[in-house]
């Protein structure tokens, strides 16, 4: 690299400048930008751009299948637009991007909709996690109240196989 070609020197950034420059990575990659794009923009080497991706994918907790598809459905609404305009207005050559957008649709609206399954499981997990947090407001200091309830008589203590969480 030269002078010509070599990027200017950059002070390094503190954690929340490289939370804000990943923010603004993903939004654009969000909005359909190329990594070369994204690299001119940031003043980095679209390897680097690359680098911050995987980084940030591999910390990441693993969304499960319906978040994805709701997110790849998000993505999915500008493409179908612009392709469906094209057709609208004319276009030829738009017509095989507007079907690819629609078969891409069409595999994650399946996803997207499926409703999970509150199995017995999860509701024990819940139950575990309300346990969890009652004993640690016991031994903060705070017992009162649950001794409060411990004393309540049988009739108005809520069994955990009587109470069933709806989800929304």
């Amino acid at each position: 690299m030269d002078s010509r070609t070599a990027l200017p020197k950059r002070a390094r950034l503190n954690p929340y400048g490289k939370a804000l420059r990943r923010e603004r990575i993903f939004a654009r990659l969000r909005g359909g930008w190329a990594y070369d794009e994204i690299a001119r923009e940031e003043r980095v080497t679209p390897r680097r751009v690359r680098q911050i991706v995987s980084e940030a994918l591999q910390r990441r907790q693993v969304d499960d299948g319906s978040d994805h598809a709701m997110l790849q459905l998000a993505r999915l609404e500008q493409a179908l637009r612009l392709a469906a305009e094209a057709v609208g207005a004319g276009e030829i050559g738009a017509i095989g991007p507007y079907l690819n957008v629609l078969a891409q649709l069409d595999r994650y609206q399946g996803a997207a909709s499926a409703n999970q399954a509150y199995d017995e499981e999860a509701r024990e997990r819940l139950f575990a996690k309300i346990n969890r947090i009652a004993a640690r407001v016991q031994s903060s200091g705070a017992a009162k109240p649950a001794a409060d309830a411990a004393e309540a008589p049988e009739s108005d203590r809520i069994e955990a196989s009587h109470v069933t969480p709806k989800l929304g």
